[in-house]
């Protein structure tokens, strides 16, 4: 699994994604996006990217997450016809 995290807005304080294994912290810029892989190739996590957001100290912050699957899961857990089904 991958993530694409998007920035919808600027922050005028605070905001920041951190990822602490690796001491690095993105900045929300509007417009700007970061990618990353969730798991190594064997499926397992990698502690290195995990993260976090830091408080908005002064303004407001809209991001927007898009998560890429290797695989699909349409077989594992079909979706039904009826809301029983959910």
């Amino acid at each position: 699994m991958s993530t694409f995290l998007f920035y919808m807005t600027d922050v005028e304080a605070g905001g920041a994604t951190v990822f602490p294994q690796i001491n690095l912290s993105l900045w929300p810029k509007k417009g700007a996006a970061a990618f990353w892989h969730n798991l190594h190739p064997s499926g397992e996590g990698d502690e290195l990217t995990r993260h976090a957001a830091c408080p908005v100290l002064v303004g407001t912050k809209w991001v927007s997450n898009k998560w890429i699957h290797e695989r699909g899961q349409e077989f594992l857990r079909p979706c039904g016809l009826s809301p029983k089904d959910l």
